[in-house]
């Protein structure tokens, strides 16, 4: 048995021995409540056991229910199937931004050969499936890349159906637009289908009714998202290597427009510029730019702008 599935059906006996101890102590039935009581000790030491020999690598359960599920037996081939797809989807794309700090919104996802999950085998609880990355049973101290992008997928999808309005308007600026539209096909395929969602991982759980994925999929469909590719030639006047992050000004403008480098212009290429290998700050570029326009729920418009390649030039 998997490691992941293994802790979620050790918390669902811990839960289930939590209500009936309590139960067993409203009726004043010792003898029940002390059997109880023992089964939970042990319950216990064997959950803080499986959460403690955890990999850190990415491992998951995500399980449906909703009407493409027939109780805990089958699941619809297709709905299935189009789910992880665009599960997959998202966690590749998470993690090719992790990479070099910023995902282009076109073309060939960088690093998607290593972001691939394996399907290791079924879910329990509704209907589900366990995913894993590949050499998941390396034991790691640390949360691999790839594990992080996953419950980075988990913590978007508690962002998007989140009750607070507000708070979802602040957040969803820093989402990529890329990322942004694979997550709008998953929670249309989820809406579509009428289908609920639960993902457990070794040390979280996360769990989304159709309220949830309802509210996630108007926000969502309420939200527009529009790049477009420019070309700039000025003056680039800041710069953080490691945060990937530019100041430009135009030609013939005053105006500072600040952004992020796409992971298509390398590391050190950009300690380059900001080193002493003749180019320096203040120098004329040209300069391809994406221009990402995000029109929000409330009408507010969020613009971000990401490097794509430059090229120093002679005024």
């Amino acid at each position: 048995m998997s490691n992941v599935q293994e802790i979620a059906d050790l918390r669902r006996q811990k839960s289930e021995l939590e209500a009936r101890i309590s139960a067993a102590s409203g009726a004043s039935d010792i003898v029940a409540m002390m059997n109880y009581q023992s089964r939970f000790d042990v319950i216990c030491e064997e959950l803080e056991e499986a959460e403690r020999l955890d990999a850190q690598t990415a491992e998951v359960s995500v399980l449906f229910d909703g009407r493409p599920v027939i109780g805990t037996s089958a699941i619809d081939a297709g709905f299935a199937a189009q789910a992880l797809l665009h599960f997959q989807g998202i966690v590749t794309r998470l993690f090719s931004a992790s990479l070099k700090g910023q995902l282009s919104s076109r073309g060939k996802i960088k690093g998607a050969d290593l972001a691939q999950l394996n399907l290791r085998g079924l879910a329990t609880g509704s209907f589900g499936f366990v995913l894993e990355e590949k050499e998941a049973r390396q034991a790691s101290v640390i949360k691999t890349p790839l594990r992080e992008a996953m419950e980075e997928a988990a913590d978007l999808f508690e962002e998007f159906s989140q009750v607070d309005d507000d708070e979802f308007l602040v957040d969803v600026d820093d989402i990529n637009p890329r990322v942004f539209n694979e997550l709008a096909k998953f929670f249309g395929h989820l809406e579509k289908n009428e289908a609920t969602l639960k993902a457990n991982f070794p040390d979280k759980s996360y769990s989304f009714d159709r309220a949830a994925i309802s509210r996630a999929y108007t926000r969502i469909s309420d939200s527009k998202v529009n790049i477009v590719k420019e070309m700039w030639v000025g003056t680039l006047v800041g710069l953080s290597p490691i945060k990937r992050t530019f100041d430009f000004r135009k030609r013939g403008e005053e105006a500072i427009i600040s952004g992020k480098f796409g992971h298509q212009i390398s590391q050190d290429y950009l300690e380059r510029i900001e080193g002493s290998d003749g180019v320096t700050l203040g120098d004329a570029f040209r300069a391809t730019i994406e221009k990402g326009t995000l029109r929000k729920p409330d009408g507010t418009i969020s613009v971000t702008y990401t490097v794509i390649d430059l090229v120093d030039i002679d005024e």
